[in-house]
């Protein structure tokens, strides 16, 4: 039985690996180190409502988050926008979904495939047991190739698992034309202790080519829940690459240690050494973030770059600035502070697990609202000091902060029913039916959408940096 087996293994197919950037693909100029690639000033404009940037974050929390970021998706499709026309919708302007975890599967199936998620979602991957196909894993033999291939962990047969549900075969090729929105699918680098996007400015750091690379990877790194899954591994080709630095992290760029722009550089250059990381391993992106919020965070750090180093960023265009983050996590519990000890391992785990990934939620937004303040004020500037005429004034730049969520549910019974679904990858359809309808009545009945919708209407100038986060 057991030579059998392990002549059943190793006839598995090999481990897909993340591809060098090829000599063509290189930048000689001042910008990003390849040309090309999966990153929001590769991606075409938007033809509607082009003078917003719309930023939407899904966040963590299992299935249960899956379900109702998928319904804010839903609301999204509805809430028009009459400024813009009869037919145009806020889900028309999204220009860049960041999302980790559970977020990561309505997000990238969006990504990949527009508006069939309204038909093809639930039953792809909302109504069936994922959780069946983890212990399955660890429990039918014919799934054991992870304790045979030192190359081949739990978290790769998950991606074998999504590939063959959801995503096909697909790459980030695919994803790229289908245009925008961006779908940054954040995990966590467990050796660096930073959010890893899944995009070709981050690939770029390791010069490696994100085109090739599979969807259904990127979506299992993610949720790569420590413990129970092994990590998604990338290997560095910064060798490839002739020592070539992205613009936003040349000389004289960024220097203060003290500084957000000065943290991310920093952090970013550790990926420079090709000695010192060899190899990036991915666990799931909640652990360095579950607003998924600081990949999207970064993303404003590039596009803010000092103005004569990012000359190739044009966003004199964008007049109103809008973050939407969908927040599908539960209620925090201090249960077990009523008991003198916590002896089960599952509780332990939950514990810490729990308070690692929960614990900077506040400060992550707050963090967000001003970074969105930033990057409001940067194109205030360029507008100006390139004599923008759109028939506005050029300072006329407005940002917006919206937060949907399990705890903004008015009606305290559905609110505590929601907030109390276990963090997992298997619903009863009626938690997923509730969780849908959750999202779609989120931004049905958000006051700051309604506001932010009248303020297009009237043209007159609303409170900048308008926002709305959790309790502390």
């Amino acid at each position: 039985m057991t030579l059998s087996l392990l002549i059943l293994l190793g006839g598995c197919a090999a481990v897909p690996v993340n591809a060098p950037l090829s000599a063509t693909a290189l930048n000689d100029g001042n910008g990003p180190i390849s040309r090309a690639g999966y990153r929001l000033t590769g991606l075409p404009q938007k033809d509607k409502a082009s003078d917003l940037m719309v930023l939407l974050c899904f966040s963590g929390g299992g299935m249960r988050s899956a379900a109702f970021s998928y319904g804010v998706l839903k609301g999204l499709r509805d809430f028009s926008l009459p400024t813009y026309g009869d037919d145009t919708h806020l889900l028309d302007a999204v220009d860049i979904i960041s999302a980790v975890s559970g977020g990561s599967f309505p997000a990238a199936y969006y990504g990949l495939y527009r508006d069939r998620i309204f038909t093809d979602f639930e039953t792809d991957f909302l109504n069936r047991n994922i959780e069946a196909y983890i212990w399955g894993s660890f429990l039918l033999p014919w799934h054991f190739r992870w304790l045979f291939d030192a190359h081949f962990g739990t978290n790769d047969r998950m991606a074998e698992v999504y590939n063959d549900l959801m995503f096909h075969g697909a790459t980030y090729a695919d994803l790229q034309k289908q245009g925008r929105p961006l779908i940054s699918l954040d995990a966590t680098d467990v050796d660096h202790g930073l959010t890893f996007p899944f995009i070709q400015d981050q690939f770029d750091l390791i010069c490696s080519d994100l085109s090739s690379y599979p969807l259904a990877r990127a979506v299992a790194a993610s949720n790569g829940f420590p413990v129970l899954f092994t990590p998604i591994t990338l290997e560095s080709h910064r060798t490839g690459c002739g020592g070539r630095v992205p613009y936003w992290l040349s000389e004289g760029y960024s220097t203060d240690p003290l500084s957000r722009s000065g943290q991310f550089a920093n952090a970013s250059r550790q990926y420079l050494d090709a000695d010192a990381t060899r190899y990036v391993h991915l666990l799931d992106g909640g652990i360095s973030d579950n607003l998924a919020m600081r990949g999207l965070i970064n993303i404003m750090l590039v596009l803010t770059a000092d103005e004569e180093k990012s000359e190739h960023i044009d966003l004199t265009r964008i007049r109103r600035i809008l973050l939407i983050s969908a927040d599908g996590q539960a209620a925090n519990s201090a249960a077990s502070a009523k008991q003198q000890t916590l002896s089960g391992i599952g509780q332990i785990l939950n514990a810490v697990s729990g308070t690692q990934i929960d614990s900077y939620n506040f400060e992550t937004m707050i963090l967000a609202n001003r970074q969105l303040e930033v990057l409001r004020d940067a194109i205030k500037k360029q507008r100006c000091s390139r004599g923008v005429k759109d028939n506005h004034p050029c300072d006329d730049v407005q940002s917006y902060l919206v937060h949907l969520s399990l705890a903004g549910i008015p009606d305290a019974t559905t609110r505590q029913q929601l907030q109390a679904i276990p963090t997992g990858l298997d619903l009863s359809r009626e938690d997923v039916r509730l969780l849908v309808n959750a999202g779609e009545g989120q931004v049905r009945d958000s006051a700051e959408l309604a506001q932010f919708r009248a303020d297009l209407g009237s043209n007159v100038s609303a409170p900048s940096a308008t926002v709305s986060v959790p309790a502390d």
